[in-house]
């Protein structure tokens, strides 16, 4: 949250840079500083006077150093938002590694040499801003040009402390307040993301209408879990010998009509997910590597590292061969799924 404050502040100071990179995997956080840019640079302007809004993915690198060379009209700043645009991306294992401009810059050599251009000496009066909801390759020309002229900045999710700092604040402004475990129930079940917790938050808010306080029970009928969550607690359930939780949390996906061999596959994944993290930590591998290496979400990662530590190796391998044959008996009719899995909880013990 740090990160952001901080850019708030330099914002209402004054202390701007002459170009922008938002990246990052926490959406509303970034769409949120683009709005406090618009209303601070061009007070709400939608006439695309001072305030130029750029579709990344249509236009090319000389439309947008083009509008961020215009100056502003009647105004001391204009502000020009570039949403998605593809320059930064991370190309996959297949592009070339001498070349982090990847296929882009193979097919269209010089494409980006108007915008870098213009990243060189930039216009004091603009203020351009890339936008980005794409992983973006640090060794790119543009990104590198980006940092020597402005700033790029990560907008990261949230910690849980921070989050539930945030929860008590949307309470506070709407005249609630959360009890005892109710906050850290409402981020079991909906993740760090803001933009979902925003969400959430509301429809709590409407179904808690006449009472100031939100309690657990609250969260668990308005904000029931996703699947993922859901094999989440089982699998936690599973890990600490409460074998009678994690039928019950079975037994719920499928009330909720959550398809068997779906659930079984989620089962299955987090297995594999358990034994791949335990893996790399014995190696000596920090959480960070865990969360590249696997390509997970780092609150994903944050839960499968606690996860595989109640687990050893040769167990999680044999609970991997009897999913597959579990599996397999399934498939073919010669088994029902919740016996199955019943089944295979016990041998678990």
């Amino acid at each position: 949250m740090e990160y952001f404050k901080e850019l708030l502040n330099s914002l209402q100071r004054g202390v701007l840079s002459p170009v922008y990179l938002f990246y990052g995997d926490e959406v509303y956080l970034r769409d949120l500083a683009v709005s406090r840019f618009k209303d601070f640079l061009a007070g709400g302007d939608n006439s695309g006077l001072n305030y130029d809004p750029v579709d990344g993915e249509t236009a090319t690198p000389a439309d947008i150093a083009a509008r961020a060379e215009i100056p502003p009209f009647l105004a001391g700043k204009r502000l020009v938002v570039v949403k998605n645009p593809p320059y930064f991306k991370l190309h996959p294992k297949k592009a070339v590694k001498e070349d982090p401009e990847g296929d882009e810059g193979l097919r269209a050599p010089g494409k980006l040499e108007p915008l870098l251009d213009y990243l060189k000496e930039p216009l004091e009066t603009t203020c351009l801003i890339f936008n980005t909801s794409e992983p973006v390759d640090k060794r790119k020309k543009l990104f590198l040009a980006v940092q020597k002229s402005g700033r790029a900045i990560d907008f990261t999710l949230l910690k849980k402390e921070d989050l539930k700092q945030w929860l008590a604040q949307k309470a506070r402004a709407a005249g609630k307040y959360f009890a005892a475990g109710a906050a850290e129930a409402l981020l079991d079940a909906v993740g760090p993301s803001l933009q979902c917790l925003v969400s959430e938050i509301d429809k709590l808010f409407c179904y808690t209408a006449g009472r100031e306080v939100i309690n657990p029970e609250d969260v668990r009928m308005v904000c029931p879990p996703g699947l993922e969550e859901s094999i989440f607690d089982v699998v936690d359930a599973m890990g600490n010998k409460r074998y009678g939780k994690a039928l019950n949390g079975i037994k719920d996906m499928l009330a909720s009509k959550e398809p068997s061999p779906k659930i079984l596959a989620m089962i299955s994944r987090q297995f594999r997910l358990l034994l791949q993290a335990r893996d790399l930590l014995e190696q000596g591998f920090k959480a960070r590597d865990v969360q590249t290496r696997l390509k997970l979400h780092p609150y994903v990662t944050q839960k499968i590292i606690g996860q595989c530590k109640n687990f050893s190796r040769d167990s999680l391998i044999c609970s991997l061969i009897s999913l597959a044959e579990l599996d397999a008996a399934v498939k073919t009719g010669r088994r029902e799924f919740y016996p199955a899995i019943e089944t295979f909880l016990l041998e678990m013990k």
